[in-house]
C-alpha cells in the first residue's frame, strides 16, 4: 500500500508583508513550494503527493509549479478550506486508492532531509502516529493577558513540533471525522488523534528544518541553501 504526503500550500502569509504568497516567493531562484516538493519528489518511500492550495490558484500552481518543475508524483491539487485542518480533510478526501500512511507537511517548510522523511515513515509504521519535533533551546514561560509572567516551564519536557506529521491512514481519518462530528479544531493533526487516545510518537527533528514565516526567515533559508 502506498505513502501519500498532503503539502499544505494555502496560507494567507499575512506575517511576511508581501504582494507574492508565500508558497510563490523566490528561494535562491526559484518557488519555496518548488524546494519543498522537490524533496519528496526525491524520497523513494513517498508514492503520491497531494498539493493543497487556496481556492483560486489551483491552476496557477499547476501551471506554475507543477507542469513548470516536472513535479510527477503530485497526483492532485485540491483547494484548501477555511481553516488548515479544513484543509487536511480536503487532502484527504482526494486520497484515493489503497492507502498505508499519510504524511502531512508544510509547503513552506522546504528545508526537509530525505533522511528525516525516511525516518518519519520508518518509526509510523511501528508506531502509527509520529510528529518531527526538536527540543526547545528558550526558556518558556506562561504569561497573562496582562503579560505578567504566570508560570515558568520545565523546558526538559518541552519539544518544538515541526512537519512532517505521519499517521497511519485509516488513524487519521477516524481522528478527522471525530473531530469534525464535535466541532473540534485543534492546533494541529496530531492533536485530533491524541484526542481519540492514542498515542504520538516523536521523531527527532532539525533546526535547519525551519517554516518559512517572516522576511528574516528567507534569509535565513538563504543560507541553509549555501551551507547545503
Amino acid at each position: 500500500m502506498k505513502v501519500v504526503a498532503l503539502v499544505l500550500a494555502a496560507g494567507q502569509g499575512r506575517r511576511m508583508g508581501a504582494e507574492t504568497k508565500k508558497p510563490y516567493l523566490l528561494l535562491a531562484g526559484k518557488p519555496i513550494l518548488f524546494h519543498t516538493l522537490h524533496e519528496f519528489e526525491k524520497c523513494q518511500s513517498i508514492d503520491e503527493v497531494v498539493l493543497i492550495v487556496e481556492k483560486d490558484e489551483v491552476d496557477h500552481a499547476r501551471s506554475a509549479i507543477v507542469e513548470a518543475f516536472g513535479c510527477s508524483k503530485v497526483t492532485g491539487i485540491v483547494a484548501g478550506g477555511l481553516k488548515r485542518q479544513d484543509s487536511v480533510w480536503e487532502g484527504i478526501k482526494a486520497i484515493t486508492g489503497d492507502c498505508e500512511l499519510v504524511m502531512v507537511h508544510d509547503g513552506v517548510r522546504p528545508f526537509i532531509s530525505q533522511e528525516l522523511l525516511q525516518k518519519a515513515i520508518d518509526v509510523t509504521r511501528e508506531n502509527g502516529a509520529t510528529v518531527v519535533a526538536v527540543p526547545v533551546k528558550d526558556t518558556i514561560k506562561v504569561v497573562s493577558l496582562k503579560k505578567e509572567v504566570v508560570q515558568t516551564l520545565d523546558r526538559k519536557t518541552l519539544w518544538a513540533v515541526q512537519t512532517p506529521q505521519t499517521f497511519n491512514h485509516d488513524l487519521l481519518k477516524r481522528a478527522h471525522e471525530k473531530a469534525k462530528q464535535d466541532g473540534f479544531y485543534g492546533t494541529d493533526d496530531a492533536s485530533l488523534v491524541e484526542r481519540i487516545g492514542m498515542t504520538v510518537r516523536v521523531v527527532d527533528g532539525s533546526y535547519e528544518n525551519i517554516k518559512i514565516t517572516t522576511p528574516e526567515d528567507l534569509v535565513l533559508g538563504e543560507t541553509i541553501l549555501q551551507k547545503r
